[in-house]
């Protein structure tokens, strides 16, 4: 092989590795590259410079060309002088056997590497990406002009200028090309995380905003109506509109707070079977007065014998909040139908349709969100909130079907229990 197509070879395996390194290892097994970074630097570059040195050039007096140095520089700046020094061994005890007066030149070169790359990697992790390449590209620069000069002056035996440019113009160009790869990989990677935690941070600011606000609204009306109780010279008919009127806040605010504290709690791992027909029937006994109250007529079809597994209070919370609110969203009246069916694949199926105010494309894309809610002021957006955390932890699906003025549809998906 020339000296073009060896260099490139070598390259090629090394931005291969590097690549398969970075984002299997340095990415995804994050925890166990903290723990073992030296030992797992050592390995990519052994196997990186072994590679180099399996595939090479040989010239006069035994001088081997090829792309090793890449591996001992970048292994050693980025896995510190420890690491370096025992890269500048494996590279010595893989040259040794091959013999030939280039070997003491290689050997001074590679040692007088190792040495500065030792001072400097201390450093060099804190250096901005521009110093970066220049550090890597004034290494790689003056290693092609110390051997070729040592190779001329020891032994006479001077290289023509095109072999000079072409195996400098590849080492520098290799070496650039790795170090910017690796650089921007870990800015990447470094972005992607703070994106991920910045959007989690707001979530949870707007979560507690929400929440703050919603239950300092019920307290306050508390407050005040408990104030008013004060005077003696209320008559009995107030005072108890005063009294139902703080007790319903509170109930409001013990609500709100339920919703969020079982969104917050971590899923459990204790579930059973649980049967549709009588969660469904229990949440039913509990809403039809509320029902009545806003003049819903509430039908059902249900068919008999569907078990799914997961957590029964959950279940029967996720469809109380759904048909709770097709319920408000009929303030004039209306109907709200709840079905099931076995589905093929050994899914069971629940349909919750209301005649309501419906909602637009843009609410349907944002519901289940933490601080939107169709109901303006009264509503937080917890309830759906908790419902898609449920059904998601039942290993199920929610699709919804929504139009303005023409009511809602919710279509549960959930596997069948399976003993």
């Amino acid at each position: 092989m020339d000296l073009l197509t060896v260099l490139v070879l070598n390259l090629i395996f090394i931005l291969i590795t590097t690549f398969a390194f970075q984002f299997i290892i340095v990415n995804r097994h994050t925890s166990m590259y903290r723990k073992y970074a030296k030992a797992l630097i050592i390995i990519l570059s052994a196997m990186q410079i072994l590679f180099c040195m399996s595939f090479t050039l040989i010239g006069n007096e035994n001088f081997i060309f090829d792309l090793r140095l890449i591996p001992v520089v970048l292994g050693g700046l980025y896995g510190g002088p420890i690491v370096s020094i025992i890269l500048f061994i494996i590279v010595a005890a893989a040259r040794f056997p091959l013999g030939g007066n280039g070997i003491w030149v290689n050997f001074f070169n590679m040692l007088t590497i190792t040495v500065f790359i030792s001072y400097i990697s201390i450093r060099f992790r804190e250096y901005p990406l521009v110093k970066k390449l220049y550090t890597v590209v004034g290494i790689a620069i003056s290693y092609t002009i110390l051997i070729f000069l040592m190779k001329t002056a020891i032994f006479r035996d001077p290289s023509e200028l095109k072999f000079v440019i072409i195996y400098g113009s590849t080492l520098t160009a290799g070496i650039f090309l790795v170090t910017y790869f690796i650089e921007i990989t870990k800015q990447n990677h470094f972005l992607h995380n703070a994106m991920i935690n910045s959007e989690k941070i707001e979530v949870v600011s707007h979560l507690a905003a929400s929440v703050s606000h919603e239950v300092r609204n019920p307290l306050t009306v508390t407050r005040g109506f408990l104030q008013m109780l004060k005077d003696p010279s209320i008559p009995e008919e107030k005072r108890l509109y005063y009294l139902n009127t703080a007790i319903d806040e509170l109930d409001r605010a013990e609500t709100i707070i339920k919703d969020y504290l079982a969104f917050a709690k971590p899923q459990s791992e204790i579930t059973s079977s649980i049967s549709v027909n009588d969660e469904i029937e229990k949440a039913l006994e509990l809403i039809i007065p509320y029902a009545n109250h806003f003049s819903v007529n509430i039908k059902k079809d249900l068919m008999s014998g569907l078990h799914v597994t997961g957590e029964a209070p959950k279940f029967h919370q996720c469809i109380l909040n759904i048909i709770k609110n097709g319920i408000e969203a009929m303030p004039e009246g209306g109907d709200l139908m709840i079905s099931s069916r076995e589905k093929e694949n050994g899914f069971a199926s629940i349909v919750i349709k209301d005649t309501g105010c419906g909602m637009s494309a843009r609410q349907l894309a944002k519901l289940g969100e933490p601080y939107f809610s169709t109901k303006a002021e009264k509503g937080t957006g917890l309830g759906m909130m908790v419902v898609y955390k449920i059904i998601h932890e039942m290993g199920g699906t929610i699709e919804v079907k929504s139009k303005l003025n023409d009511g809602s549809q919710f279509t549960i998906t959930l596997p069948l229990y399976n003993p």
